[in-house]
């Protein structure tokens, strides 16, 4: 937990608070409406008759986002703060969001107990015959958003002292049970929480809740696996929730990611009745999560959508960042759509039942994240590199507590590339190092699964790069050592003529010329459109390719 967030209507105390809070918890303290006061120099009120509600709301907004990049501090919110979208993305992530509520009664008394200590501040509430009358619609108005909160807090008829105690256990509470998201993605597309934690899907209920506190009915998407071990016990905690809850199970594996599969998805949809205040669930590994999502995407024009990934490789890669889509005979993710999943869940206790195969598998798209580190978010270090390399000979074999601080890592590095390039215009390629042979080896027979076939490109990424003048040895066999760890294959045993059929099909070809992500320093890679076609054939027979 890195903030505490205080939301709730004007008059329910948040301002005398936040100091209180700040002082028992040891953090430092802001109040967004008295640092909006000190830029125009005059109070709220002035603001608003002067400037308009919109420059006040720009510059709220700015406050909110100045506030929210400071650690270790209680921020006091004004009373609209939650009205945009864009404060919601900056509150959320690393902050435990409390909501003070009080009666209309106590409000207006508050209220015009303020304005008596100070004639000048004549609060906009107050102005008019009936301010009870106007409090009461302007709650109606807002409650489905202060109802987004992670706690609710009642501050009618208790002291300072009983409200401050109150709010602090419920913090601690929150940040004990890993409550408090990862980090969140605002894109034009919309505002994507993901939380990760070791057991956080028993949790998945209440965090859907929060997010549509009037939502009613909840359509589960997962596969045959994922059934048997995790779809009744998340049905019957949605159900506790209060959702009429639907299952539909598709056959595991990538034969389900078609555009058949889709059409029956839809067709299920459909008859039943979805409207567009569902919420569809995929629960499953990377084949659910992109073939719901993209179900989601084109159902209705857009329904909400909500990712619990029960693979490593959809945790830390497929389920963040909005890709979606389906496969086609003449290549894997050819048609699909970029499509927000408001809110994402990644507990890695749900790994217990995952096949070791699969388990190992996904480490390739982790390990890919510590070679693209520096480039991608711009750190000074390869600081995800070398904590891998510090876990060990297998990390496969490392606690889902410890793991959950893994995938943490790469949701941050992920969300952090998406944010700059959501749709893939430049910037986003750097994902797919290790993808371009990667994928055409995956779909060369789909002998190999997505992990294996990218820890594949990534070790002929290397040699390319090496072969090229563009890194030394000692990167490859860095990289290496860590997919050797994992258990990645060493060899690709194939057919090289389709492979390179295959890579002429590649979604990322430009004027049909290959898109290249290539190593070239721990953490840093480059993108390259002009490597020759004999370099690519001598690398991919080094790693086997017949």
């Amino acid at each position: 937990m890195k903030r505490v967030i205080l939301i709730g209507l004007s008059g329910t105390g948040k301002s005398s608070l936040a100091p209180l809070v700040a002082r028992e918890i040891g953090y430092s303290w802001v109040d967004t409406d008295q640092e909006i006061t000190q830029r125009f120099n005059m109070p709220i009120p002035d603001v608003f008759r002067e400037f308009g509600e919109s420059t006040f709301r720009s510059v709220e907004r700015d406050v909110i986002k100045s506030a929210c990049l400071r650690d270790e501090v209680v921020v006091a919110t004004g009373g609209g703060a939650v009205l945009d979208e864009a404060n919601w993305a900056c509150m959320r992530p690393g902050a435990v969001i409390i909501h003070l509520r009080a009666s209309t009664e106590e409000i207006v008394s508050r209220l015009q107990s303020a304005e008596q200590g100070d004639p000048e501040d004549v609060r906009p509430l107050l102005q008019g015959d009936d301010p009870e009358q106007r409090l009461t619609e302007l709650w109606s108005r807002r409650k489905p958003l202060y109802d987004r909160a992670d706690i609710e807090i009642e501050t009618d008829r208790k002291t300072p002292d009983q409200i401050v105690r109150e709010i602090v256990r419920s913090v601690r509470r929150v940040s004990e049970t890993g409550l408090v998201p990862v980090t969140s993605i605002d894109v034009p597309a919309g505002r994507s929480d993901i939380y990760a934690g070791a057991g956080i899907s028993k949790f998945a209920a209440q965090l859907i809740r929060s997010r549509w506190p009037e939502a009613q009915r909840i359509w589960l998407v997962t596969d045959t696996n994922i059934q048997q071990h995790w779809a009744s016990p998340m049905r019957r905690q949605l159900q506790d929730e209060g959702f009429t809850t639907e299952v539909y199970a598709v056959d595991s594996g990538e034969v389900s990611k078609s555009l058949k599969s889709v059409e029956e998805l839809l067709d299920w949809m459909i008859r039943g009745r979805v409207n567009r205040r569902d919420i569809l669930v995929a629960l499953g590994g990377g084949v659910v999560g992109d073939l719901a999502g993209f179900a989601a995407s084109i159902v209705l024009r857009g329904i909400n959508l909500v990712q619990i990934p029960t693979s490593l490789l959809a945790m830390v890669d497929s389920s963040v960042g909005g890709k979606t889509g389906v496969n086609h005979e003449l290549g894997k993710n050819l048609i699909g759509a970029f499509y927000q999943p408001q809110l994402v869940i990644a507990d890695t206790k749900l790994l217990e039942t995952l096949p070791q195969r699969e388990l190992c598998a996904g480490w390739a798209e982790v390990i890919k994240h510590g070679m693209i580190e520096r480039s991608a978010t711009g750190a000074p270090s390869a600081g995800l590199l070398e904590a891998l390399e510090g876990l060990g000979g297998n990390p496969c074999r490392i606690s889902a507590e410890t793991l959950a601080d893994v995938v943490a890592w790469n949701i941050n590095i992920k969300a952090e590339v998406v944010r700059q390039d959501e749709r893939e215009s430049g910037h986003r390629w750097l994902l797919n190092l290790g993808h371009t042979m990667g994928h055409a080896m995956e779909a060369a027979e789909y002998r190999y699964i997505h992990g294996e076939a990218v820890g594949l490109g990534l070790r002929a990424a290397a040699r390319l790069s090496k072969h090229l003048g563009m890194c030394d040895q000692d990167l490859v066999d860095r990289q290496d050592h860590l997919l050797d760890g994992a258990g990645i294959p060493q060899k690709f045993d194939g057919d090289l003529d389709v492979v390179l059929e295959r890579m002429a099909r590649d979604k990322k070809a430009i004027h049909n010329r290959l898109t290249w992500i290539l190593p070239v320093a721990p953490g840093s890679v480059t993108v390259r459109q002009d490597v020759p076609i004999d370099a690519v054939v001598k690398v991919a027979r080094a790693i086997g390719a017949e």
